[in-house]
């Protein structure tokens, strides 16, 4: 049976914008991958004996990357420290989707189109 029918059986949403795309989304695809590491060696989530003990340790996780695990990306702060120093004014606060126009085209392939009408109209000016 194939995925896509699959899914469908199971009620799952895809977190594809687009069907066979995965890379559509590749921040969340390593955030996902980091995180199956992580429980799968430091949290030694295959120790596990049924669906109760895998919850806790979950959940155990979670609260460990919110509040303890440095994150890179902010800084080494944790994400709730980062968050409550946000929300407190403590951070700059950035508009970075007021002027964003949603496509359903990547930005490589807009890029790509923009650089080959530069390229025809520079090829028309020399004739």
């Amino acid at each position: 049976m194939a995925y896509n029918d699959l899914i469908k059986e199971t009620c799952i949403v895809r977190s594809m914008s687009r069907a066979g795309k995965p890379t559509d989304n590749p921040v969340n695809e390593s955030l996902n991958g980091w995180i199956k590491e992580e429980l799968y060696i430091d949290f030694k989530l295959d120790d596990c004996f049924n669906e109760r003990e895998a919850r806790d340790l979950v959940n155990t996780y979670v609260n460990y990357y919110n509040n303890k695990r440095p994150c890179y990306s902010i800084g080494y702060d944790t994400p709730n420290h980062y968050y409550e120093r946000y929300m407190n004014g403590e951070l700059e606060k950035k508009d970075t989707f007021s002027k964003r126009i949603l496509s359903e085209e990547t930005k490589f392939v807009q890029k790509m189109k923009e650089a080959s009408t530069s390229i025809n109209e520079n090829k028309e000016k020399d004739l």
